[in-house]
Order: C-alpha cells, then structure tokens, then sequence
C-alpha cells in the first residue's frame, strides 16, 4: 500500500517524536532547574542550540542572513518567545510542577487569537468567544485545584509565560518575516538570550546545586533535541501537514506532560487537575480548527 512507503511514514514519525520531546521537558526540566538555576539553564541549554540551529540553517541555505526589514519583528519574536517565554516557563514549571505548567501555558493559542485582534490582524468571531471562555473556565479550574492564594506568584509567572508565547506566536504569524524558518529561529534563540545573560551571572552564580551526569544529559536533550530537533522537525511537518493538523496535534503536549506526572512521578492529580486539562485542550481544539465558523460571522 502507499501509505506504508518510508516516504510517507517519515512525516508521522517526526510528528509523533516531536510531541514525545515537547511534552519531555516538562518534567525533565524541573529535575534539571532544582539544580541549575533557570537563568543559567536557559543560557547553558540557548547558545549551543542557537549555533546548532545556524549549522543547520547554513547547511540548508547557505546563509543565515536577515533582511534588514525583518529585525523589527525579529526582535520582538526573540524577546517574547525566548527571553520572557523560556524563562518564565522554567520558573512555573519549578512553582507548579511540569504537568500543570504545560496545561496553563498552552492557553497560548487562544491568547495569540487575543492580541492578534487587538493589534488588527483577525477578527473575533463565534468560535473564539466559545475557546477564550473554554480557556478561562480551565483557568479558574486549575487556580483552585492549586490553591491560587497559596501559590501566587507561581499561577501568574505560567499564565505569563502562556501569554508572552502568545504575543511572540501572533508576531510569528504576522511579522511578514519570509526567511528560512531555522534562520530564524536560530537568530531567534541568540537575540533572546542575550538579556538572560547579566541575570544568569548576577543572580545565579552561587546558587547552583550539585550537577550529575543525569544533569548533564537533561542538558544535551535540550541542545539536540528540545532545540536543535523540535525547530527543523516542526518545520519539516508543517511541510506535509496543514497548520491545523500540526496545531490540534500540539494538544497532546499537555495531555502527556500531565499524565507523565501523575504515572511516572507520583504527582496527586485531582478531577479539578483532569477537567482543566479537558476544558483547555478543546479550547486549543476550537481556536485551531474554528468549527462554528460557517454558521456563525
């Protein structure tokens, strides 16, 4: 059958791995930030991968150039969704555990929608009232089930984190950036890392704890594979698939991340953990595929 030719399962298989990988960090990188701080982590895991991702990139085009048009939006992609997104995630995931990060932060479709039309690129319509109340409703779920007064600080720095990734996707969209998409995000992850830097000496130099080889290994899966993988992989798959297949497929990063916490790490999950999952994984549902759009304007 032609549905078994090599050619044709290449494109599932990077899809299935990427997902694996996505929803791998979550709790892979709590174990790796309660010894490395996440300034410091981001700077250790960030500059290997930003030369990776030119290696790839010159390989590919030969040339990591930019026209100077895009720096504009270059600049705002790599401050929202490297300098903000990557290290308010690693502190939620610290504050809340991997699991629910994963659900809070991937409100991020719905919020792109947001800002996309309070900037004037989309209009709102049936379908993404119905998501942003399926997101808010999964919100609120998961603000109880953690004890919102409790536990602040670590709520509002992962909705953050969700929110500043969606800003960063809504400049992706519409920046009107057209090079390579390694290009980009290898001069993505090197803008971005920049302001980390002075944070990761000032704050974190006498506060890391031992490192071990297990350590070390968290730290090559986010070079390789978290990094340098996730961004020609996605890439290669939004090559086969349309966006709205690669998008609703992203939904198993939250399902995974949560489900390797309560089976793999003994983390107590509650039926509030379980329904803000659900509300929030068809909120991503609905705002990729906009299904009430046709009978509704």
């Amino acid at each position: 059958m032609q549905f078994f030719r090599s050619k044709d399962l290449l494109p599932i298989f990077l899809l299935i791995l990427l997902i694996l990988v996505w929803s791998s960090v979550w709790p892979l990188f709590k174990f790796a930030t309660e010894s490395i701080p996440p300034f410091s982590f981001r700077v250790i895991i960030g500059l290997p991968a930003c030369l990776l991702l030119f290696f790839l990139a010159f390989n590919k085009c030969k040339t990591v150039k930019i026209p100077q048009k895009n720096w504009k939006s270059l600049f705002l992609i790599s401050f929202f969704n490297v300098t903000l997104w990557q290290v308010l995630m690693l502190y939620g995931i610290g504050m809340l555990g991997g699991g629910r990060a994963a659900v809070l932060t991937y409100t991020m479709p719905v919020w792109a929608t947001i800002f996309a039309y309070c900037f004037g690129y989309e209009k709102i319509n049936f379908s993404i009232i119905i998501a942003l109340l399926l997101g808010v409703l999964g919100i609120l779920s998961l603000s109880i089930e953690i004890n919102i007064f409790d536990n602040f600080l670590g709520f509002f720095i992962t909705l953050a984190a969700g929110l500043s990734w969606g800003i960063g996707t809504m400049f992706v969209k519409y920046g009107g950036i057209k090079s390579d998409g390694l290009i980009v995000a290898g001069w993505q992850q090197f803008i971005g890392i920049l302001p980390i830097i002075p944070f990761a000496i000032y704050f974190d130099i006498n506060n890391f704890s031992p490192i071990n080889f297990n350590h070390i290994l968290v730290i090559l899966f986010g070079i390789f594979l978290s990094s340098g993988y996730t961004y020609w992989a996605y890439f290669t798959v939004l090559q086969k698939f349309s966006v709205n297949v690669t998008s609703i497929s992203v939904m198993a990063v939250p399902v995974l991340a949560i489900l390797i916490d309560y089976f793999f790490l003994d983390v107590e999950l509650s039926m509030l953990d379980f329904l803000a999952l659900f509300l929030i994984v068809t909120s991503i549902f609905v705002a990729a595929t906009k299904p009430f759009n046709k009978n509704y304007g």
